[in-house]
């Protein structure tokens, strides 16, 4: 009979580096005014416009990634906690 060993100090660092990867990524939004006032040309402004907009679509489908992956990773870490809470109690009622 194998243990199984869950490593709660992971799952919760795991999940407080991507709350701040998810907010590093939603503060990128700042940047975009930035571009624009400093490219003149029109052509390059246009380009810029076209990558900042194709940047946007992806990064909320990323922010959104994020806070699913660290929503599963405290979910994950939760459940077990609770798992080992409840075995520890049938553990000590047995004895």
């Amino acid at each position: 009979m194998s243990d199984l060993v869950v490593d709660f100090t992971l799952l919760s660092t795991s999940a407080k580096q991507l709350k701040v990867i998810r907010t590093e990524f939603k503060d990128l939004d700042d940047w975009k005014d930035d571009v624009g006032s400093v490219v003149g040309a029109p052509e390059m402004k246009a380009a810029m416009t076209d990558f900042v907009d194709n940047w946007d679509d992806n990064r909320k489908r990323l922010l959104e990634s994020l806070q699913t992956v660290g929503k599963m990773v405290e979910g994950t870490r939760d459940a077990f906690r609770g798992l080992e809470k409840s075995l520890a109690k049938a553990g000590t009622k047995k004895q």
